[in-house]
């Protein structure tokens, strides 16, 4: 079983430790980078809209996982679907409610508003065709099924190990 890694630069730090554990379990774990692999409108980096997408390619062949797990709903999944590999999504907050609060805030404006609808885009198409939805919460969770009635969910609690901060 090879397990891909898919992680936001903000969330990394988590997913690498969260890969010890499975390398620890005989689980062959790669976490990367996602936007070093794959990117596309609307990226904050506008280079990054015509990035060629031989580098994801590449890295599955390389790689070749049997899973990619993400820690948010962009790009890196919809690559992962379009190659026929089962894509599981660990979801650390509210996304419904934060991509409503986003259009009611700071992304009021038309051209921001461009870009929230691309990536609600992105999220819908992530969230239909994920294998399975891995909340942190029971709440989560809870709101998770009222969103996607019939997709498969299972709640992996999000610990702090406090050695890791002093």
């Amino acid at each position: 079983m090879k397990i891909l890694i898919g992680a936001s630069s903000s969330k990394i730090f988590h997913l690498n430790e969260f890969a010890k554990e499975l390398i620890n379990l005989g689980i062959e774990t790669k976490v990367v980078l996602d936007i070093d692999y794959s990117d596309g409108f609307p990226s904050r980096r506008i280079k990054h809209w015509i990035k060629p997408k031989n580098t994801f390619k590449k890295l599955i062949k390389e790689f070749q996982p049997n899973i990619i797990l993400v820690d948010r709903q962009r790009h890196f999944g919809l690559d992962a679907i379009k190659e026929k590999i089962p894509l599981i999504i660990h979801l650390r907050g509210d996304y419904w409610k934060e991509m409503k609060i986003a259009r009611e805030t700071i992304y009021k404006s038309f051209p921001k508003n461009i870009a929230l609808n691309a990536w609600e885009k992105i999220g819908e198409q992530c969230f239909k065709n994920a294998e399975i939805i891995v909340p942190i919460c029971n709440h989560l969770n809870k709101i998770t099924k009222q969103k996607i009635p019939n997709k498969k969910t299972f709640v992996m609690h999000q610990g702090i190990d406090p050695s890791n901060w002093y």
